[in-house]
C-alpha cells in the first residue's frame, strides 16, 4: 500500500498538502506510531513536507455507513427507491420524513431503514400537512421510534425545548439566526415578534453581548415553551417574553428598540408599519418573506413604500437568502436600516 509519512510534527502541513493534491485515500485510516505519522494515499508523487513509500502497514478500513438504498433495495423496486426522500429535517432527535403519495403505503417501512441508519435519531415522522393556521402549525405521524413530538434541539450553543405539533420551529433556520445574532452589537436592545419557543431570543443571548430581547408570541403553547426554554438556558436575566397579539403587547411596551427580528415569513410586511413605531434611528429591522427570486426586487420596492408611508426613510443594506421552500422560492430576508 502506497503511504505518505512524516514526523508528527510536520502532520498537519503533510495533510495540507495531501488534500490540496487529492491524494488521501478516504477508505483507510491513518496511523500514528514512533513519533511518525502514516497517511493511506492513492499515488505515488513527490512532496516538499514528507515522503511517499510503498509499505506493509495494515491499515484499518473506515466504516462506511450504510445508504437508505442498500438497507431498502430488497423491499422495494427500483421505481420505488428512487422516490424515497433524500432530504430530511431532523430537530432535536426526531426526523421529520416527506415521503411522497407513491410511498405512503411503505412509509412505516422507510422510517424504520432511517431510524436505523441514525444513531442520534430516536423518532422519526411523516409530515401530514406545510404550517398553517393563524399560528402557522404542522401535523405529523409517527412511523417509527419513540412514541413522542416533543424534543430538545440543539443549536448554536442552547438547547430549545418544543413540540412538533405545538409550535412553529424550523432547524434549518439555525444558520439565519447565527447570522442575526453576530450582527447585534454590544449594548442593543432587541426585539423579536412572533417569538415562538424563543429561538432567535436565545441564539442572540447565548451569541452575542446584547443589553436585553424582549420577546412576544400569541400562541399559548409556543409561549409556554419559551418561558421554558428561557430558564432551561438560564438566560432569565436578558430574555422577557410576552404572550398575546404584537399589536395589542408592543404598543404597551413603553420603549424603542436598536434590532427588530420579524421571522414571519408569509405575512411579516403587514407589521412593518408596527414595528416601524418601535425602532430607534439607526436601527435595523429584519423582515422576512417567501419570494420568487424574481420578486426580490419588486418586494425590496413595496418594503420602502411602506416605510416612506410610514414617514421613514431607509436603506436595505441586504437581501439574504436564507432557505428553499420549493424551486426557485427562497425565504428572503431583508436588512433594513431607519437612515431618518
Amino acid at each position: 500500500m502506497l503511504v505518505a509519512r512524516s514526523e508528527l510534527k510536520n502532520a498537519q502541513k503533510l495533510k495540507q498538502i495531501l488534500v490540496k493534491k487529492e491524494l488521501l485515500d478516504p477508505n483507510y485510516l491513518l496511523i500514528k506510531e514512533l513519533g511518525r505519522i502514516y497517511f493511506p494515499v492513492k499515488k505515488k508523487v513527490k512532496l516538499s513536507v514528507g515522503e511517499i513509500i510503498d509499505s506493509k502497514m495494515k491499515f484499518q478500513k473506515k466504516e462506511v455507513p450504510p445508504k437508505i438504498e442498500d438497507l431498502l433495495k430488497n423491499k422495494l423496486s427500483k421505481k420505488e427507491i428512487k422516490l424515497i426522500p433524500r432530504s430530511q429535517e431532523i430537530v432535536g432527535k426526531i426526523m421529520i420524513l416527506d415521503i411522497p403519495e407513491e410511498l405512503k403505503s411503505r412509509d412505516k417501512m422507510i422510517a424504520q431503514a432511517y431510524l436505523e441508519m441514525n444513531d442520534h435519531v430516536e423518532t422519526v415522522v411523516r409530515k401530514e400537512q406545510f404550517h398553517e393556521g393563524e399560528y402557522r402549525l404542522r401535523k405529523v405521524k409517527i412511523l417509527a421510534g419513540e412514541k413522542t413530538k416533543e424534543t430538545i434541539h440543539y443549536e448554536n450553543g442552547v438547547k430549545i425545548k418544543l413540540d412538533l405539533e405545538k409550535t412553529y420551529f424550523s432547524a434549518r433556520s439555525a444558520n439565519e439566526r447565527l447570522r442575526v445574532s453576530r450582527l447585534v452589537k454590544s449594548g442593543e436592545e432587541v426585539l423579536v415578534m412572533f417569538s415562538g419557543a424563543a429561538p432567535y431570543p436565545l441564539v442572540i443571548a447565548k451569541n452575542s453581548d446584547v443589553k436585553v430581547i424582549y420577546g412576544i408570541e400569541m400562541n399559548p403553547l409556543a409561549h409556554q415553551y419559551a418561558l421554558e426554554n428561557v430558564s432551561l438556558n438560564k438566560l432569565d436575566e436578558k430574555i422577557a417574553i410576552f404572550e398575546g397579539d404584537v399589536r395589542v403587547i408592543l404598543p404597551k411596551i413603553k420603549k424603542k428598540f436598536d434590532r427588530i427580528v420579524m421571522p414571519l415569513p408569509k405575512t411579516g410586511e403587514l407589521f412593518l408599519p408596527l414595528a416601524l413605531k418601535k425602532i430607534k434611528l439607526g436601527g435595523i429591522v429584519h423582515l422576512y418573506a417567501f419570494l420568487d427570486e424574481a420578486e426580490i426586487d419588486k418586494e425590496a420596492k413595496k418594503i420602502r413604500e411602506i416605510c416612506k408611508g410610514a414617514r421613514k426613510t431607509v436603506r436595505i443594506l441586504r437581501k439574504v437568502k436564507c432557505g428553499q421552500f420549493s424551486p426557485r422560492v427562497f425565504r428572503i430576508c431583508f436588512d433594513i436600516k431607519i437612515i431618518k
